[in-house]
């Protein structure tokens, strides 16, 4: 992994919810090991025109990397680029691609498509909450 303290960390979140018996079930099916993400949640943007404007994931744990996928058709190099304000940046994000950033720190969004055109997400991602239930007892 990338980021081995985080996903420590996410495992340990897990493991501890189960402890306290709160089972997180998951929304893949019984085969949902075989992906071995260790994030508690994901949210599917099926479009089939998705496009955010500018925000920050404000119930995201802050310190959690937060994946997130884009799959379509479309023209990367004219529209649907990914954008975050504080860097300054907007890239060609192509159907495919894989961006991995901190959602709850970083604002962000994405241009709009042309007609026509179909985007889609997946975004995986570590709700705040959890980790402050487990911290408060």
């Amino acid at each position: 992994t990338w980021f081995p303290e985080v996903a420590a960390f996410y495992q340990d979140v897990e493991k501890e919810l189960a402890a306290d018996g709160i089972d997180l079930k998951s929304v893949f099916g019984p085969g949902a090991a075989a992906f071995n993400l260790p994030f508690a949640a994901h949210t599917l943007n099926l479009g089939p025109v998705v496009c955010c404007f500018l925000h920050r994931d404000s119930q995201n744990w802050p310190q959690g990397i937060c994946p997130t996928m884009v799959v379509g058709k479309f023209d990367h190099t004219r529209s649907g680029h990914f954008i975050m304000e504080e860097p300054k940046v907007a890239l060609e994000f192509k159907s495919g691609d894989i961006m991995l950033f901190l959602s709850s720190l970083i604002t962000h969004g994405n241009a709009p498509l042309a007609p026509g055109e179909v985007r889609m997400s997946w975004t995986c991602w570590m709700a705040g909450g959890l980790v402050r239930w487990l911290a408060a007892g």
